[in-house]
């Protein structure tokens, strides 16, 4: 047998392995045809930049295939979206925090000034949570370093909070139980908070992972 055509094999059959892992991840044909995107692929990140600037912040890496932030600047979508059903993978060490906004405007300092969150970890922060306005339907204790799949639905004022496949969290903006709420917390001091129907996404967190990113306009 000769051993070197053996190690060279298996060399190519690892790097082979590691490129494979960090191509562009490709929509199935069904997924094309219900409406289905992507805004992150595993590879570009074309359609984001830094929340309130022009270009990607250093903070925001792209590492084997997945979306890494340390903290810091929040990561928002070129476009905007109405209606929408967005889906995403994500997982965060421990001590980590994470959140997802939509409708955001960026007239505000921060993405929680104008747009709805989908709170993920953080200290005091309920799994699936908006803020503390709603309670979600179940408490979900988190497991660092383990992958949690997101789903945010909004369509109209209703949204809806999913994690792993069971529906956490559902809620009509601007309804009176909506507009209490709000009156009654922090978010009282941004005008028209969350009644916004178009705005971007938003990423936010610190020692955290996003992957698998898509999203279809409803």
């Amino acid at each position: 047998m000769n051993t070197g055509r053996v190690l060279l094999g298996v060399a190519g059959l690892l790097v082979a392995g590691q490129l494979g892992a960090t191509e562009a991840l490709r929509l199935t044909a069904y997924e094309r045809s219900q409406g289905w995107s992507y805004l992150f692929d595993g590879q570009s990140l074309s359609d984001w930049r830094g929340y309130r600037q022009n270009k990607v912040p250093p903070n925001w890496q792209v590492v084997e295939g997945s979306l890494t932030s340390g903290g810091g600047t929040a990561l928002v979508s070129e476009q905007n979206f109405k209606d929408f059903e967005l889906v995403f993978d994500w997982k965060v060490s421990a001590g980590g925090s994470a959140e997802v906004y939509f409708h955001v405007n960026e007239d505000g300092l921060a993405p929680g000034d104008s747009g709805p969150v989908m709170q993920l970890a953080g200290d005091g922060v309920k799994m699936a949570g908006n803020g503390g306005l709603t309670d979600p339907m179940r408490d979900i204790t988190l497991q660092p370093d383990v992958w949690y799949r997101g789903k945010i639905v909004a369509f109209g004022n209703q949204v809806e909070h999913w994690i792993s496949g069971d529906e956490v969290l559902r809620y009509l903006v601007d309804s009176p139980d909506w507009r209490a709420a709000v009156a009654g917390s922090s978010f009282r001091v941004f005008k028209e908070y969350g009644l916004a129907r178009e705005g971007r996404i938003v990423l936010a967190g610190k020692s955290v992972i996003f992957r698998n990113i898509k999203i279809r306009a409803l």
